[in-house]
């Protein structure tokens, strides 16, 4: 059994282990013209964050997310002083979630950005194709991606700010399988964000004794799916298990409600169901059928100073309800502050002085003292302490492959406070 407990999430993409060996640029100097902190002109000048994501397409949400997230940190972090006296700003770069328009994209943003400092994004299957860039590059990239082959990637400049999909897979299992769900189809579309999760979550749950009577892969935004929904109803499962986006989603799931009689079997979705664009297409199109849904996604907090930081920030730049309410955009905008108290900490931004202190801002340890604001970190570290800071979206503790791990738990939509509340925190083995 999951443990019971109420709470909002805040809702709510070259490659191998990224052992890179790197070479070109000089330390401190990126190639958008970042000057190094020996060579720093007098005076300040603003620092940008590029923002480097798809705008445009199916999953332009995730721009707009990370546009968000950045441009709320950038307020806190300008009202704290800036970085070291510079402001931050945040540059947006499109790469329309394309692998080909991503690469002369990501070259623009490393020779026209004015000093550099840090990237954020992409999350989509435009990933591989950029991060060999802003490697040689040497720019610290924070994403949210969750392609399980970044999960041993060595490289100091890569920083992942949730979970693994390798981590979500075994959570799906443990929370279907609590369930008593132990005969069930799994339906996920097939690009890379979705199918990153079904080999793992196969084998976690075949483990956990469960039965997979059929696993379809369906191609995304397609007119109709009434041949893939009559497979799914002819087997009979207990429930479905799978990640579709919202257009996708839509469609199949009221089919699959018009051929069986007005019923829904229950679907328990990844994370991507905690995004914007889910809930308010999929909700008009199933009704009362939304019920049926559960998210499995990171457990993130929703209270305190940091939150309320957090939230007055958005209502500044003009984000919208769900924006306000996503965790990943909470988890990127603490990441961009993460970012600037690391500089803080070097007093530098040479991104090889600073890089190495991103772990030492969020990893706490003895003496440690908790911080959950940007001002309230820096006069910290000016009084020579030894902080964590906890931000909007909570603890955010890097392991040694730089990625933030957080335990995941079950959310169900609620339709009048247009939120995913959490049902339950789900045991880690």
């Amino acid at each position: 059994m999951i443990q019971k407990q109420k709470r909002w999430l805040l809702p709510l993409a070259v490659v191998g282990a990224l052992s890179v060996s790197l070479a070109g640029c000089s330390s401190g100097t990126t190639a958008a013209g970042g000057p190094s902190a020996s060579a720093s002109p007098s005076g300040t000048y603003p620092l940008t964050a590029g923002v480097l994501h798809a705008f445009t397409g199916q999953n332009a949400f995730f721009g707009l997310n990370a546009q968000a997230a950045c441009k709320a940190a950038a307020i806190q972090i300008n009202a704290g002083g800036g970085i070291m006296g510079h402001p931050l700003n945040c540059e947006v770069y499109d790469t329309k979630g394309d692998p080909a328009d991503a690469v002369p994209v990501t070259n623009r943003m490393l020779v026209s950005a004015s000093h550099l400092q840090m990237v954020v994004g992409p999350d989509g299957s435009d990933i591989p194709s950029v991060i060999p860039l802003t490697e040689a590059a040497k720019v610290a990239e924070m994403n949210t991606v969750g392609d399980p082959r970044y999960d041993t990637q060595t490289s100091q400049f890569f920083w992942r700010l949730t979970p693994s999909d390798s981590k979500m897979a075994p959570a799906l299992s443990a929370y279907t399988i609590s369930k008593g769900y132990t005969k069930i189809v799994d339906v996920f579309t097939s690009d890379l964000s979705a199918s990153t999760t079904v080999t793992p979550f196969h084998s976690a749950y075949t483990a956990a004794g469960g039965t997979l009577l059929k696993s379809i892969l369906i191609s995304a935004d397609q007119a109709s799916y009434q041949t893939e929904v009559a497979q799914v109803l002819a087997m009979h499962p207990q429930a479905i298990v799978g990640e579709m986006d919202a257009r996708t989603a839509a469609t199949f799931l009221s089919e699959e409600q018009q051929q069986n009689n007005g019923n829904l079997i229950p679907f328990i979705s990844t994370q991507r169901a905690t995004q914007a664009d889910w809930a308010q297409a999929v909700g008009p199109a199933i009704g009362a059928g939304m019920r049926s849904v559960t998210a499995v996604a990171p457990v993130l907090t929703a209270s305190g100073t940091a939150f309320t930081d957090f939230e007055t920030a958005m209502d500044t730049i003009g984000a919208n309800p769900f924006q306000k309410k996503n965790s990943f955009v909470a988890a990127t905008y603490d990441g961009v502050i993460a970012f600037a108290l690391a500089m803080d900490m070097a007093k530098s931004i040479d991104s090889s002085v600073w890089v190495k202190d991103i772990a030492a801002v969020t990893a706490g340890g003895n003496g440690a003292v908790v911080v959950n604001t940007y001002a309230d970190a820096v006069a910290a570290l000016q009084a020579g302490k030894t902080i964590q800071y906890v931000g909007a979206s909570g603890p955010m503790v890097f392991d040694q492959y730089n990625t933030a791990n957080r335990p995941y738990g079950a959310y169900h939509h609620d339709k009048v406070k247009q939120a995913w509340v959490l049902d339950g925190v789900i045991p880690q083995n």
